[in-house]
């Protein structure tokens, strides 16, 4: 993959991560991710992008069943 891709996290273009439900994660924030505790500051950070992922599929579901 040659294309650069914004993370969604850090906002850093990039190439090397994964795709969440077509949210581009780069590698480091996916390993800081991995490597951060649930008492230190930048974890709820990471927690309240992870929670709007998951929104976006939430309202996207209820606007197909209820359209």
């Amino acid at each position: 993959m040659d294309e650069k891709l914004t993370c969604y996290i850090c906002n850093k273009e990039n190439n090397k991560g994964i795709v969440i439900l077509n949210r581009y994660i780069c590698r480091g924030c996916e390993l800081e991710m991995m490597d951060t505790s649930y008492n230190e500051l930048k974890f709820e950070g990471i927690r309240r992008k992870i929670k709007n992922i998951w929104k976006g599929v939430s309202l996207n579901i209820e606007e197909h069943s209820t359209g």
